[in-house]
């Protein structure tokens, strides 16, 4: 009898151990099959960690279709005269440059205008008015001749540009840009025309455009963008000199003022035209 119950003791002993191995060994598997899964679903096809968002498998090529749509704006321009042919619109703009006062002829519609200044209020646009008009007595405007304020409404563009995704992006973030610069650059010339200190940082908008500028002449875009691209680089590649004549005029040299003057108006003609073009 003892050795049966021996026996039996050293056969379920056996049967312990035997599943205890048992789950062991599917205890292993489960851990090293979690691992092996896991490693596959975090790792992309180069076997490399992925950290943050997963890069584009297509490198940023992969076709893309976004919808750029710019902002309405007031604009409020200081008119010097208007002109049948643009020779008499750049002597006058000319004249008024020799006596102190900023000055540019914008695109015909369809006379050639001379404006000496382009503002956002009314109210700056009437100070400059009433600053210009007696420096340029007995040139371009009469004695008694008060300079005209015409307002402009810049309606919103909205159009829809097709091609490699990063390039894409990057004209897209160019006209971004720009709406947001004109704005700035109108706030600097209201605050410069009423005598007061504008809280535009001139400087870091520079920079900003210069790089966007640089980045986007170093672009080789694909054919369906080459419009976009082109009018892009033209609108920042001004806005960037009207920037940088800001700057200069911040000092209150009046001659670089007169200068920063006739650069901006020259930005805010290429801003209407190029996106004219975009969207008829």
């Amino acid at each position: 009898m003892r050795r049966s119950r021996l026996g039996q003791s050293k056969g379920l002993g056996s049967k312990i151990i035997f599943v205890l191995v048992a789950l062991a060994f599917v205890g292993s598997g489960y851990l090293i099959g979690r691992y092996f899964l896991s490693a596959l679903l975090d790792r992309p096809v180069g076997g490399e960690p992925v950290s943050g968002q997963v890069p584009d498998p297509s490198g940023g090529t992969e076709a893309t279709t976004v919808q750029i749509q710019t902002k309405p704006v007031t604009l409020y321009r200081v008119q010097i005269g208007a002109f049948s042919t643009s020779e008499n619109a750049e002597n006058a703009a000319q004249a008024a440059i020799a006596k102190g006062v900023g000055a540019a002829v914008m695109s015909p519609d369809p006379l050639y205008k001379v404006y000496c200044g382009i503002t956002g209020s009314k109210e700056a646009a009437n100070k400059l008015a009433q600053t210009a008009q007696p420096k340029l007595a007995g040139s371009v405007v009469a004695e008694n001749d008060n300079l005209y304020v015409a307002t402009t409404e810049v309606a919103s563009r909205s159009f829809t540009i097709t091609g490699p995704k990063t390039q894409v992006e990057a004209i897209q973030s160019a006209f971004v840009k720009a709406d947001t610069s004109v704005q700035s650059l109108l706030a600097f010339w209201d605050a410069q025309y009423l005598g007061k200190e504008s809280q535009v940082v001139i400087s870091s908008m520079e920079s900003e455009l210069s790089a966007l500028k640089s980045e986007l002449e170093s672009m080789t875009v694909d054919e369906s963008l080459k419009t976009a691209h082109s009018g892009a680089v033209k609108i920042v590649s001004e806005l960037a000199l009207a920037a940088q004549g800001a700057k200069e005029a911040a000092g209150g040299d009046s001659s670089k003022v007169a200068l920063g003057t006739s650069t901006f108006v020259k930005s805010i003609d290429s801003y209407i035209q190029e996106l004219k073009k975009l969207s008829p």
